[in-house]
């Protein structure tokens, strides 16, 4: 008589509501299993492909505490999925609550506790902190590791989310006049102005994406989505622009492809060009509060004041939709945007977004 194979290593967790969740133990991983009969040829197969993974590596973490819980968060497609530079941003966020939580038990968490976390912070840094909470907390529902998110129906803390300001014309003509043209300040503010390009997109730009034309395309790191603008010539209805556009030409180099560069020539890193456009500004006598993206919200501001529809300045800035464009020009000059919108009805205008792909 033939005798049955017991598997061996096998966890069932059943929560309330009757819901199981099978775990296959190889040393001290759990592989997550379907949740069908031990002699299921899908259940069988899965069984053997988990045994086969190479063995995680053990969590210096308490199990089931909120550090732990963010480990395994960082492991998981989920975080895997976000673009390179959304990564690095969560990553400081969740850093920072594994540091100040981390050795809170997920189990004993409630909404208070998050309520309490936020409270002592600005709104907007309170904003990002409870994204931060929520993305973990959604997560450990996804896996079984507890029954409901203590984050869910939790407000975020009123008052003022102060936005990044955008500059002003008397702020852009004395940062010009005193970072002469050529220098890798100059080169990086015109850049930056000029294309509306965040900074993760703004320092990998470079000649070898302008095309036949004229123009330059590139898709961008956070959104995945195209962004393009003119480089060579103008188009007719942004003429307005063209004392930007001749700042924005001297300051491009011709012995190098690459655009932001350091005074050695080598590529700026991404993660230090915000701070160095801040630097210069401050060292030009500027406001603290001139950053980097407060000049991609003046780009989208001039081009509303230039008479460019929503979905051109979509294009050029790459905002993926009209309410992200309208955030963008709150600022802009009303009399100018009044006298788009009569340009606007004589007609050549494009009506509709560019298709973002696949």
């Amino acid at each position: 008589m033939r005798r049955s194979i017991r598997l061996t290593g096998i966890k069932v967790v059943t929560k309330p509501g009757g819901k199981r969740y099978v775990y296959r133990r190889v040393g001290q991983s759990l592989h997550p299993l379907p949740n069908l009969p031990e002699n299921h040829p899908d259940f069988l197969a899965a069984y053997a492909a988990a045994g086969a993974k190479p063995e995680r590596k053990r969590s210096r973490h308490a199990h089931g505490s909120i550090a732990a819980l963010i480990e395994a968060y960082l492991g998981s497609p989920d975080y895997a999925r976000m673009a390179p530079s959304s990564r690095a941003v969560w990553r400081r966020s969740l850093d920072r609550i594994s540091q100040e939580r981390g050795k809170g038990m997920l189990r004993d968490l409630r909404a208070d506790h998050l309520r309490k976390d936020i409270r002592n912070f600005t709104p907007g840094a309170a904003s990002n902190r409870l994204k931060a909470w929520r993305s973990i907390l959604r997560f450990a529902v996804d896996e079984g590791m507890i029954a409901a998110d203590p984050s869910t129906g939790l407000r975020k803390p009123r008052g003022e989310v102060r936005p990044h300001r955008q500059w002003t014309a008397d702020e852009i003509e004395g940062y010009r006049q005193h970072w002469p043209a050529g220098s890798p300040e100059r080169v990086a503010f015109e850049v930056i102005y000029w294309t509306g390009a965040r900074c993760v997109d703004a320092a990998r730009l470079g000649w070898q994406m302008v095309d036949a034309d004229g123009w330059l395309g590139y898709t961008q790191a956070k959104t995945k989505g195209p962004a393009t603008c003119p480089v060579r010539l103008l188009p007719a209805w942004a003429q307005s622009m063209a004392a930007d556009h001749a700042h924005f030409l001297a300051a491009l180099p011709s012995d190098r492809l690459q655009w932001i560069v350091t005074r050695t020539g080598k590529p700026r890193s991404v993660q230090v060009l915000s701070h160095f456009i801040s630097r210069a500004a401050n060292l030009a006598g500027l406001a603290d509060d001139c950053t980097a993206h407060g000049l991609r919200k003046a780009r989208a501001a001039e081009l509303a004041e230039a008479g460019a529809t929503a979905s051109q300045i979509g294009a050029w800035t790459g905002h993926r939709s009209l309410s992200e464009v309208a955030h963008y020009t709150r600022s802009a000059d009303q009399k100018g945007i009044l006298g788009a919108e009569r340009k606007e009805k004589m007609g050549n205008r494009v009506k509709k977004f560019p298709k973002q792909p696949n």
